[in-house]
């Protein structure tokens, strides 16, 4: 029995997934980020990741990708960090020009900084959940609050909240989509009746990732 619990353990490490030579000089080449220490959030109550780590991949800014590592969105310092040989690393939207992983369904998420987002004049790893057109593109992100259901004598608690945004790209420029008449026309031009027409007869809602989605998709 101890035998054959030893020859599954041996068949599932070879199975795990493991960077060549080639990306790890391509990894190396390109900087491996600026090294995370120690966890400064130990006190904020929340995660400051979206997700849990995962196994995804890097998009560098050359368009070379680095396969095998495991990889999660740090919303509240807007970086992307990974685990390598041991430590842990980051880069700043501004080192890598996206990442992508998937799901345990099989579908495929990506997100991209390509974009600097006109809110904040800064790059962003944003979401890409539609393309053509009309790109759907959304912005999450975390703040560091004060935390209201904190005891007595715990008033300096703090809790990360969840904030997200929805922006949308046309002809190279990006726009924060508002559910109102200006904003919606200058987004979409000559199809603004269009789109009146759909939020209303379909009773969507403009922070609604799925009724965005629905929107984007019927538009495109």
């Amino acid at each position: 029995m101890r035998k054959f619990s030893f020859i599954i353990t041996i068949t599932f490490l070879l199975f795990l997934p493991v960077l060549s030579n080639a990306q790890l000089a391509v990894l190396r080449d390109n900087g491996t980020g600026n090294p995370i220490l120690t966890n400064a959030y130990r006190e904020v109550k929340g995660s400051q990741y979206f997700e849990e780590f995962r196994m995804g991949t890097l998009v560098l800014p050359n368009g070379q990708t680095v396969d095998g590592l495991q990889i999660a969105l740090n919303g509240y310092e807007n970086t992307l960090e990974y685990k390598f040989e041991g430590s842990l690393f980051s880069y700043s939207p501004e080192k890598l020009a996206g990442f992508f992983y998937s799901t345990e369904s099989g579908e495929k998420i990506e997100f991209t900084s390509e974009f600097t987002i006109p809110t904040l004049s800064k790059k962003r790893f944003l979401r890409v959940l539609e393309k053509g057109k009309y790109t759907l593109l959304l912005h999450q992100y975390k703040l560091m609050m004060d935390d209201v259901s904190a005891t007595y004598g715990a008033q300096g608690a703090k809790v990360f909240q969840n904030q997200e945004e929805f922006f949308i790209e046309k002809d190279g420029e990006i726009f924060l989509l508002k559910n109102k008449g200006k904003d919606l026309q200058k987004i979409f031009g000559n199809d603004v009746d269009k789109v009146n027409t759909i939020i209303k007869s379909q009773k969507l809602n403009l922070k609604n990732q799925s009724d965005v989605v629905a929107l984007i998709r019927q538009l495109n």
